[in-house]
C-alpha cells in the first residue's frame, strides 16, 4: 500500500518561516513501525507545488491513500487537493487530520466532501489501525479506531479521542522523509542547521482564545529526557543540526522536566542552542529555571504571551495573570539574561479603543526586546469562537481562509475592521519607531530582514491588493 501524507498547497507569501511538518513525520513513523514501508511526505510549499504540480505528483506516484494535514487557514486548499486526488483516482482513500478537523469534528467532514475519513486529535495510534482496516489485515471495524471520523451512509460517526501517555512509544518523526536542512530560509527562524522538536504535549490552561488543548489535550505529557536527547543527538550527527526550535506549548510548566533537560544538555557538553517561538507562560518562571535555561543554550530571545494591557480583557481571556505579575516576570527575564518578546492580541471580543490604547502603552512601558501585535482570530472550537457564534457576531460557517497571520478577520462590536487595522498599525509603529528598538534591529541583520518582510506584508500588501481590485473593477 502506497501512502502519501501531504502538507497542502498554500500561500507562502506572508514572510514567515516554513517549518517541517513534524506532525506528519510522527504519523509516518507510526505507519512504518506498523509495517507500512511505502510512505512518503509531500510538502507542497517546500517543493513549490501549485495545484497542477500536486496533480502531476499524484499521477506519477499513484498513491493508494492520501492524507492531508488541515489548518483552518488552508481549508479551501485542502478541499481542492482532496478533489484533485479523487478526480485522478476515484478509488483512492482520502483522509484529513490536523487542528481544523480536531476542532470542528463532524462539521469538518461535512465541508470536506471528498474526504473518506478524518482524525480528531493525535493520529499516531489511529492511522496504522485505519490502514489495517482498509487493507483487511487486523482491525475489524471503524469503531475500533480512536479519534476516527467516518461516513456511514449519510451520517458521520466520530470516535472518542485517545492521547498516548507514554510519548516515547511514538518514536521520532520520520526525519528521513523531511530533511530539516532543506527548510533553511534566510530571514526566518529556520536558518541553516536548524530543526524542530517537541518535548511535551498538552495544555491545561483555560485561555479562551487558544486551541492548543483541542488537538493535544489538557493533560501535560512528557517525553523522557533520554528519548529527547537521543533525537537531538540523531539530528546533530546525521543532519548537522545545531539549533533547535522547540514547539512545546508549556516547556517550563513542569520544573522537574525542564531542569532535568537543561542539566542533560549541559552535562553532554553539546554546542547547540534552542529557540521557543510558541512562547513560555510567565507564571511558570523562576530565577533558577531561567538561569539553567541560559546555561543550556536557550536563546536570549524568548517569546512570552502577554496578550493585553487591559486588566478587563485579561480576565475575559482567562489568562490568569495581572499586569503587576507580568511586570515582575518581565523584569525577572531581563535580570536572568533574556530579551523577552511580547505577544499581544488586538481586537479581542468586547474590546474598545481604550483597551487597545492600554495595551500599546503597556507594551511600551515593559522592557521588551520586540513585540508582536496580532489581530484576534476566532479559532474554531475555542471558548471565544463559541461566544461569538452564540452572540451572532460571527456565523457558524465562518470563512476560515480569512485567518491569515496579518489579516483582520474579525473586529469587536462598535469597531470596523478598518479602524482595528489602523489601531494595530499604530501599535506596531509606536512600539518599533523608537531609537532603542531601531538600533536593536540594525545590530541584528537576520531580525532586521525578517522585520522588513513582515512590515512589507502588513503595510504594503493590502494596498497592492486594493489597487489590483480597483483596476479590475475599472476594467
Amino acid at each position: 500500500m502506497k501512502i502519501l501524507l501531504v502538507a497542502p498547497v498554500k500561500d507562502s507569501s506572508t514572510g514567515l518561516a516554513q517549518f517541517p511538518p513534524i506532525g506528519l513525520g510522527y504519523i509516518a513513523s507510526a505507519l512504518k513501525k506498523a509495517g507500512y514501508k511505502d510512505v512518503r511526505i509531500l510538502d507542497c510549499v517546500l517543493e513549490r507545488l501549485d495545484f497542477r504540480g500536486f496533480a502531476d505528483y499524484l499521477k506519477r506516484w499513484k498513491p493508494d491513500v492520501v492524507g492531508i494535514n488541515s489548518w483552518s487557514l488552508s481549508v479551501k486548499e485542502v478541499e481542492r487537493c482532496l478533489r484533485i486526488a479523487k478526480e485522478l483516482n476515484p478509488s483512492v482513500v482520502t483522509l484529513i487530520g490536523g487542528p481544523h478537523p480536531s476542532a470542528l469534528g463532524e462539521k469538518a467532514m461535512v465541508f470536506f466532501r471528498e474526504a473518506d475519513y478524518g482524525f480528531r486529535g493525535e493520529a499516531e495510534i489511529g492511522a496504522p489501525l485505519l490502514m489495517d482496516f482498509i487493507s483487511g489485515k487486523f482491525c475489524k471495524t471503524e469503531k475500533e479506531i480512536p479519534g476516527l471520523m467516518w461516513r456511514a451512509g449519510e451520517n458521520i460517526i466520530s470516535n472518542a479521542q485517545v492521547f498516548e501517555k507514554d510519548l516515547d512509544k511514538l518514536g521520532f518523526p520520520a526525519w528521513d522523509l523531511m530533511n530539516p536542512q532543506r527548510y533553511a530560509s534566510s530571514g526566518t527562524l529556520i536558518q541553516k542547521n536548524t530543526a524542530c522538536i517537541i518535548t511535551t504535549r498538552g495544555c491545561p490552561f483555560p485561555c479562551t482564545f487558544c486551541s492548543a488543548h483541542i488537538t493535544a489535550g489538557k493533560e501535560i505529557r512528557k517525553r523522557s529526557i533520554k528519548h529527547i536527547m537521543e533525537e537531538i543527538n540523531l539530528l546533530n550527527s546525521t543532519y548537522g543540526i545545531k539549533r533547535f526550535i522547540v514547539f512545546d506549548e508549556n516547556i517550563t510548566l513542569k520544573h522537574d522536566h525542564i531542569k532535568e533537560f537543561c542539566s542533560s544538555v549541559i552535562k553532554e557538553g553539546l554546542k547547540i542552542s534552542f529557540e521557543l517561538p510558541n512562547g513560555i507562560r510567565l507564571d511558570t518562571l523562576t530565577a533558577e529555571v531561567l538561569s539553567l535555561m541560559r546555561k543550556a543554550g536557550f536563546s536570549r530571545r524568548v517569546a512570552v504571551g502577554i496578550e493585553s494591557g487591559s486588566e478587563r480583557i485579561l480576565k475575559l481571556m482567562k489568562k490568569g495573570l495581572s499586569k503587576d505579575e507580568i511586570r515582575k516576570k518581565i523584569e525577572l527575564l531581563n535580570k536572568t539574561g533574556f530579551r523577552p518578546i511580547g505577544y499581544f492580541i488586538i481586537g479581542f471580543p468586547t474590546e474598545k479603543k481604550r483597551d487597545i490604547e492600554e495595551t500599546i502603552t503597556f507594551a511600551m512601558e515593559l522592557k521588551l526586546y520586540r513585540a508582536g501585535f496580532m489581530p484576534f482570530h476566532p479559532l474554531p472550537g475555542t471558548e471565544s469562537y463559541h461566544f461569538l457564534v452564540k452572540s451572532n457576531e460571527i456565523p457558524e460557517d465562518f470563512d476560515w481562509s480569512a485567518l491569515s497571520t496579518d489579516n483582520i478577520a474579525y473586529s469587536p462590536e462598535g469597531m470596523s475592521k478598518e479602524e482595528l487595522d489602523a489601531l494595530r498599525k499604530q501599535a506596531i509603529l509606536r512600539f518599533n519607531l523608537r531609537p532603542k528598538v531601531i538600533w536593536d534591529y540594525m545590530r541584528d541583520y537576520n531580525s532586521f530582514k525578517f522585520a522588513l518582510r513582515k512590515l512589507s506584508n502588513i503595510f504594503l500588501k493590502k494596498r497592492k491588493e486594493l489597487r489590483m481590485a480597483s483596476a479590475s473593477n475599472q476594467g
